[in-house]
């Protein structure tokens, strides 16, 4: 039974569903004579596959994540600052005091800021503004959790302005120059750091020390059931192409 639920789990509900239809469709289509179409549909059923299975996702996104080593807190100063790029929030969701929430990826940077912190208690710099339409700025949430969390109100600086990693660059130095601070100990997700570091350092703080944290990968070995199409993996496929065009982009803005 925990086969065929697990069976079922994959191939009856999104994306595998969508992976059977294309597949029984174009199957249709190749009865009806209409070959090439169906080969078509087939081709994109089979790209929509790889992307939803664990052994191709984790291949685009362990390069990312492998680009810097975890801190050693040793590297750790007195005289430095934490930064913590947002990483999306629940706006308007019910909360334990107030309303807004941050999601997987942002609470998994302030829970290691905040570990970081007990360590060696340095400013806070949470560095997210809002999007598009009536979203509220990531930041006051993410003050909120780490206040909550026990982290002194004081030590933790806001930046509500920007609206992407180069925005967070640039807004993080024009405070840093205002906190004065010896290096930024840079926190964001491991698959996300190498496009911050660029963006940083071009923005022209040259002192950044990568804490990569929230690692998406298992890195271990494969099953049966990690070849079956699922959600965390589409999602991590997504994570690791918006990473290496966003990187692609950067790089020819800056030679613009």
């Amino acid at each position: 039974m925990y086969l065929i639920s697990k069976l079922f789990t994959a191939w009856f509900l999104p994306p595998g569903l969508a992976i059977t239809v294309l597949v029984l469709w174009a199957l249709a289509l190749m009865r009806k004579k209409q070959a090439g179409t169906g080969i078509l549909m087939l081709l994109f059923a089979a790209c929509l596959y790889a992307a939803c299975i664990s052994p191709v996702s984790d291949r685009l996104i362990l390069p990312l994540e492998n680009a810097f080593p975890r801190l050693n807190v040793k590297d750790v100063t007195p005289h430095d600052v934490y930064v913590v790029l947002g990483g999306g929030i629940h706006d308007n969701a019910p909360d334990l005091e107030g309303r807004g929430s941050p999601k997987g990826d942002s609470l998994e940077r302030l829970v290691y800021a905040f570990r970081l912190y007990r360590i060696q208690p340095l400013s806070i710099i949470v560095s997210s503004g809002k999007g598009f339409g009536c979203q509220r700025p990531e930041a006051p949430v993410m003050q909120r959790y780490l206040v909550q969390m026990g982290v002194p109100e004081k030590d933790v600086f806001m930046d509500t302005r920007s609206r992407n990693t180069y925005e967070n660059a640039l807004a993080v130095k024009m405070m840093c120059e205002k906190i004065v601070c010896k290096q930024i100990i840079l926190i964001t997700s491991a698959y996300h750091m190498k496009r911050a570091v660029f963006a940083f350092r071009h923005a022209g703080l040259t002192d950044v020390v990568p804490a990569p944290t929230d690692y998406k990968t298992d890195r271990t070995c494969y099953g049966p059931m990690n070849y079956m199409p699922g959600m965390g993996a589409l999602s991590n496929t997504y994570r690791a192409l918006h990473e290496y065009i966003g990187m692609l982009y950067y790089r020819v803005l800056t030679r613009l």
